[in-house]
């Protein structure tokens, strides 16, 4: 089995992702420093990007 593969600090983030993706609906979740770090990744790859607003350059 593949979950059986993986060390111990695989399974550890791997839980952490899990539980950062069903905290994402609820309103006060109570979540470790590394489930809270998942669930910020998660929340800000779901913005849209804008592409329309560049940077000027400098020169």
């Amino acid at each position: 089995m593949a979950f059986e593969a993986k060390d111990k600090t695989e399974r550890f983030m791997d839980a952490a992702k899990e539980r950062a993706r069903a905290a994402m609906h609820e309103t006060a979740p109570k979540l470790t420093s590394l489930e809270k770090g998942m669930l910020k990744a998660l929340k800000s790859r779901q913005r849209p990007v804008k592409h329309d607003q560049k940077a000027p350059v400098r020169g």
